[in-house]
């Protein structure tokens, strides 16, 4: 008996383990979110460019969401998680500190749809160039 507990323990803090997923890992979720959310090719290439100022449509502020879920990152009852999103934007090759991530990991104040609140903290983000590309 002390056996199977102590064997259910350790798979359940093997399973509660987290790690950064890899660029490749991201460039997949990002293809399965296009597919997934529905997003118009017009909003996939203002993503693709960094236009998060513009209007992107409910489908891709969903991406958002949908991104940040398969990475770890993104909870719809507690919003971003900065540790795990400051690994997963560095390992997947990006100038980011955790303070700036701070910044724009707002609550949702405003009851907004899970969508618009994770869209709203990436917007933040990208538009105040919290997070830019290493050159």
């Amino acid at each position: 008996m002390k056996l199977l507990i102590g064997l259910c323990a350790m798979i359940a803090m093997v399973a509660s383990q987290w790690s950064p997923s890899t660029k490749i890992d991201y460039l997949k979720f990002r293809e399965e979110c296009f597919k997934s959310e529905n997003v118009p090719q017009s909003a996939i290439d203002k993503l693709n460019n960094e236009q998060y100022g513009e209007d992107l449509g409910h489908e891709a502020k969903c991406y958002i969401r949908c991104l940040g879920v398969k990475t770890g990152t993104w909870d719809d009852t507690k919003g971003y998680d900065i540790e795990k999103g400051y690994q997963n934007l560095i390992s997947w090759g990006f100038e980011v500190n955790k303070e700036n991530l701070q910044k724009c990991a707002t609550p949702n104040t405003e009851n907004d749809d899970k969508c618009v609140w994770a869209a709203k903290n990436t917007k933040c983000l990208w538009t105040n160039k919290y997070v830019t590309k290493k050159q």
